[in-house]
């Protein structure tokens, strides 16, 4: 008796002009492909992507397709990461441009997301879930201009404003009590006159240094393992060759580490807005009227602002000398008045080397990480969420979707249209199931 048996296939379906006409295996034109990534890029979810695509381009694609797409393309980025710390680790790499920066930038910051677990074999649901730090870089070309003068010795007139301080404040510490101060602000200024024209304040000169072209980094793994990623960065753009280099953070001891290891040649400077923070804090915690912490809040940014730390460290120390210590039996509370001043005495004082701001103006060189701070709220406005729980494979790739998108060198353009395709489509089958 014949038996006949039909082999499996065994390379895909093969379509000779599938790498002229750039077709990928979702079967998709370049131009369709790169709506979809930047829309997953983009949105807050897959979801949203997908009903962006089909209101703003007539592409009817579901959220799920739009999420296998972005993970396949993020995990590619990835790769060509991992290539790229691979060639820096073993002195391969070589900048793309000869021509150095004026002024090359780094700046280190951390958000948040939340992850669960990945294990195989759990089925369907949220298992440990956990919030983690994703780390973030951003990579700068500045243009800026050296002067034998302080360009700005006093405190900028946007740190002298009590409703926009304390809002501030509020952001980097998370703390709600300081709307004392904001209603005193309000109550102190004079209702606004709505029969005229209200008058612009004076633009101040332009002194501080200007962004030209971003890149940034992003990542779930550890300082030890992001550390070489910035550091490729780094080198692909030349910023090692800079005429002038910097290197901004928030104080955080790891960003420090990070510097020492692979950016020793850039200027350490730490964010004047987070130690505008913790010296507002200390004003309030040694209490007092409004009025009065915040004159103390004025005299002390200001001291800070013009290099005068020492003086700043020698009032808390004082006024730290003079107050009760919480007893050791009892618990101690992140706003409790001592303990306010004692961590912002730790903070300037473990900081001070990376506080010179007069010297950094006259050499043109930043003092605020803003730039990290926005970048950050930008990676967070696409991974975090009470409702996202990311599996911590997948948060990667998005992340490294995320971050190519958010450079400003074309590199998300440059990968879509320079990426391998194959003329065979990959074959996928499903298990059958057992009917009866």
């Amino acid at each position: 008796m014949n038996q006949f048996v039909t082999a499996r296939p065994v390379a895909g379906i093969f379509f000779p002009l599938r790498p002229s006409l750039r077709l990928d295996s979702h079967n998709v034109s370049p131009a369709i492909l790169g709506k979809i990534v930047r829309a997953a890029a983009r949105s807050g979810s897959f979801d949203d992507a997908s009903e962006s695509l089909a209101d703003q381009a007539e592409i009817s694609i579901s959220g799920r397709q739009v999420g296998r797409i972005a993970h396949e393309v993020g995990a590619q980025l990835q790769r060509g990461r991992e290539q790229l710390v691979d060639e820096f680790q073993n002195d391969r790499a070589t900048p793309e441009s000869p021509v150095a920066p004026r002024l090359a930038v780094v700046s280190v910051d951390g958000g948040r997301l939340q992850t669960r677990s990945d294990q195989p074999g759990q089925g369907p649901g949220i298992r440990d879930s956990a919030w983690r730090e994703d780390k973030v870089a951003s990579l700068l070309t500045m243009s800026t201009e050296s002067r034998d003068h302080d360009p700005h010795p006093e405190l900028p007139r946007c740190f002298t404003k009590k409703r926009e301080v304390v809002e501030l404040v509020q952001g980097i510490s998370g703390q709600g009590a300081l709307a004392d101060v904001i209603e005193s602000a309000a109550a102190a200024e004079p209702p606004a006159l709505t029969i005229f024209e209200p008058v612009a304040e004076p633009a101040e000169p332009r002194w501080q240094p200007e962004p030209l072209v971003r890149t940034c980094q992003a990542t779930l793994e550890s300082s030890d393992e992001f550390g070489p990623m910035v550091a490729a960065e780094a080198r692909r753009r030349n910023f090692f060759a800079a005429q002038s280099r910097a290197f901004l953070g928030d104080g955080g001891a790891w960003i420090w580490t990070l510097h020492r290891t692979y950016f020793p040649t850039f200027e350490p400077i730490v964010d004047f807005v987070h130690v505008l923070a913790h010296v507002y804090l200390a004003a309030k915690a040694v209490g007092g009227t409004p009025a009065v912490v915040w004159e103390r809040y004025l005299n002390w940014a200001t001291a800070c602002w013009q290099g005068r730390v020492t003086t700043v460290l020698e009032q808390l120390q004082t006024v730290l000398d003079q107050m009760p210590a919480t007893p050791e039996a009892q618990e101690v509370k992140p706003t409790d008045p001592y303990e306010v001043i004692r961590l912002t005495i730790g903070y300037l004082t473990n900081n001070q080397a990376r506080m010179d701001y007069p010297r950094y103006r006259r050499e043109g060189l930043p003092t605020c990480s803003g730039i990290v701070e926005s970048m950050v709220k930008q990676f967070n406005r696409r991974v975090k969420g009470t409702e996202k729980c990311w599996n911590p494979t997948e948060a990667e790739t998005i992340l490294q979707l995320r971050a190519a998108f958010l450079c400003e060198d074309d590199r998300l353009t440059k990968h879509l249209k320079n990426r391998t395709i194959s003329s065979c489509r990959p074959y996928q089958t499903t298990k059958r199931r057992k009917t009866g």
